[in-house]
C-alpha cells in the first residue's frame, strides 16, 4: 500500500520475505493495509525499519503463531497524520525485534501496540509511547502470562506528547532502564497502568513520574 488502500501480505508456514524497508501504508492516502506473519519459522526482516503507517491510517501489522519480524527501527504511526495504525504480537514465540528504538506514536495520534498471549516484542534501544508534540493518544497494551516488553534502553510514556498511555495487565511484563511518564514540559496527562496478580513494571534504572511534565500518573491496582 505504497498510495493504495486495503493490500495485504501474507507470509504463514515458514516463509521468508527479506528486504531492505519495510512501509505499511506509506502515503496519506493509504489506509487499511496489512501485513500478516504466522507460524513457526515464519520470517519478516527488514535490514533498516519498518513502518505500520509512514503517512496513513489505519494500516496494521499482525504476528502470531511464533512468527518473527525483525528490523532496525520500528514505527507505528510514523509522521503526523498517521493515526489508528496497529500492531499485534501474540501467541507463545512470536516476537517483534527492533534492532534500535520502537516508537508507538512517533508524530502521529492514536497509534496502538498489543502484546498478549505469551508474544514478545524486544528492542535493543529505547521505547517511545507518544515521541514528538503532535502525537498524542497512542497506546501500549501488555496482557497476559508471559507477554513481554523489554527495552534495552529507557522507556518513555509520553516524550513530548500527550494523552499518551501503558497499560500492563494479567500477568504481562515490562523491563527496561530507565522509566519515564511525561519526559518533556508538552508532555501532559500520560498514564501508566499495572494491574493484575503478577503483572510487573521493572525499571533497573530511575522512575519519573512527570520528569518535566504535567498530570501524569501511575496506578498500580
Amino acid at each position: 500500500g505504497r498510495s493504495g488502500s486495503g493490500n495485504s501480505l501474507v507470509i504463514s508456514n515458514g516463509g521468508t520475505v527479506a528486504n531492505e524497508s519495510g512501509r505499511i501504508g506509506h502515503f496519506d492516502t493509504s489506509s487499511n493495509n496489512s501485513a500478516l506473519v504466522t507460524g513457526t519459522d515464519s520470517l519478516w526482516t527488514n535490514s533498516i525499519s519498518l513502518r505500520v503507517g509512514q503517512q496513513g491510517s489505519g494500516n496494521s501489522l499482525v504476528i502470531s503463531n511464533g512468527g518473527t519480524v525483525a528490523n532496525s527501527a520500528g514505527y507505528i504511526g510514523r509522521l503526523t497524520g498517521s493515526s489508528n495504525n496497529s500492531a499485534l504480537v501474540t501467541d507463545t514465540s512470536s516476537i517483534w525485534t527492533n534492532r534500535v528504538d520502537l516508537f508507538v506514536g512517533d508524530e502521529g495520534s492514536s497509534n496502538s501496540l498489543v502484546i498478549s498471549n505469551g508474544g514478545t516484542v524486544a528492542n535493543d534501544a529505547s521505547g517511545y509511547i507518544g515521541h514528538r508534540t503532535p502525537s498524542s493518544n497512542n497506546s501500549v497494551l501488555v496482557t497476559g502470562a508471559t507477554s513481554l516488553w523489554t527495552n534495552n534502553g529507557n522507556l518513555f510514556v509520553g516524550y513530548e506528547g500527550s494523552g499518551n498511555s501503558m497499560v500492563i495487565s494479567n500477568g504481562g511484563t515490562v523491563a527496561n532502564d530507565r522509566g519515564y511518564i511525561g519526559f518533556t514540559n508538552t508532555a501532559s496527562n500520560n498514564s501508566v497502568l499495572v494491574t493484575g496478580s503478577n503483572s510487573v513494571w521493572t525499571n533497573s534504572g530511575e522512575l519519573y513520574v512527570g520528569y518535566n511534565g504535567s498530570g501524569n500518573s501511575l496506578t498500580i491496582a
